[in-house]
């Protein structure tokens, strides 16, 4: 699989009389106004999916996740089938033997102007960053940093938009540079009260005995669709998913943990805040394939 940079595909959902048409768009022209709510308050909802070889995966699962956010954001969006015609139309742009990242936007539209009924909509198509695809295959290394506020916090507090994959991601940006200046690849984010929660762009898993565990969605946090894809599977190859709560100690003290996206897969966790995580090559191996992406 040879990735080809200069790949750029950029479609629009557009009103079309009473409904939805797909426009494509020149990828290097502009797209968005001065006054659009993405580019002035972040104010919107994405997903990112992965495509290969003609199919993109999981997408029921993205736009179920994309109508909830929707939902939280109190947006309204176009229907499912508009959504379904924008991600097939990117994918039949996409060239076989390259893995893609297919990204779902939308904003609330234009500042001044009829916002929550005329949403900005668009999905752009372009290929995987190539050390996602090496970390999928040589695992990575992962810090822990503090939300700064208890696990329960976002769902008693809806204006906090837990569980909702919304545009502004500055603060997971933040997270992932802080990881790096510690030489780092990821970040496992944790609660005021001392629990494990997810990552700025990815779900933890872990693995005690025949059980593989995750968090909870109650906590706050986006629920992972290849964690979900996972979970619906585990169970027919001899591991028992589980959702619970857990500590940071709790996951270093496990037999294997994982780290779970959309675009780089399964990533198994070498170390956590410097300290070697047990490994399992074996399940290593059977999550990937559960996942769905190309094994490394």
């Amino acid at each position: 699989m040879t990735a080809v940079p200069e790949l750029r595909f950029v479609s629009v959902l557009v009103r079309d009389g009473d409904g939805w048409g797909v426009r494509r768009h020149d990828p290097a022209a502009p797209l968005l106004t001065a006054f659009d709510y993405a580019a002035t308050r972040g104010d919107g909802a994405f997903e990112a999916m992965h495509v290969f070889d003609g199919a993109a995966n999981k997408p029921g699962r993205h736009l179920e996740r994309m109508a909830r956010s929707l939902h939280n954001l109190q947006i309204v969006g176009p229907p499912y089938a508009a959504w379904r015609a924008l991600v097939d139309d990117l994918v039949a742009q996409w060239p076989a033997g390259v893995e893609g990242v297919l990204k779902l936007i939308i904003s609330r539209g234009q500042e001044g102007g009829p916002s929550d009924q005329d949403p900005t909509v668009y999905g752009t198509l372009a290929p995987i960053d190539r050390l996602l695809i090496e970390q999928r295959r040589t695992g990575i290394d992962v810090v822990t940093l503090t939300i700064g506020y208890d696990a329960d916090v976002r769902e008693q507090s809806p204006w906090l938009l837990g569980s909702t994959k919304y545009l502004s991601y500055a603060v997971n940006m933040a997270a992932k540079r802080e990881a790096a200046r510690r030489g780092a690849d990821d970040v496992l984010f944790t609660s005021a009260d001392g629990q494990a929660l997810e990552g700025p762009s990815a779900t933890i898993l872990w693995q005690v005995g025949n059980e593989l565990r995750t968090t909870s969605s109650h906590t706050g946090i986006l629920r992972g669709t290849t964690q979900e894809e996972i979970f619906a599977k585990a169970g027919a190859h001899g591991l028992a998913p589980i959702v619970t709560a857990a500590t940071v100690e709790d996951v270093a003290a496990a037999d294997g943990v994982w780290m779970t996206s959309s675009t780089r897969g399964v990533a198994a966790v070498r170390t956590l805040d410097g300290r070697p995580v047990r490994q399992a090559p074996q399940t290593t191996a059977l999550l990937q394939r559960l996942s769905g992406l190309p094994l490394p």
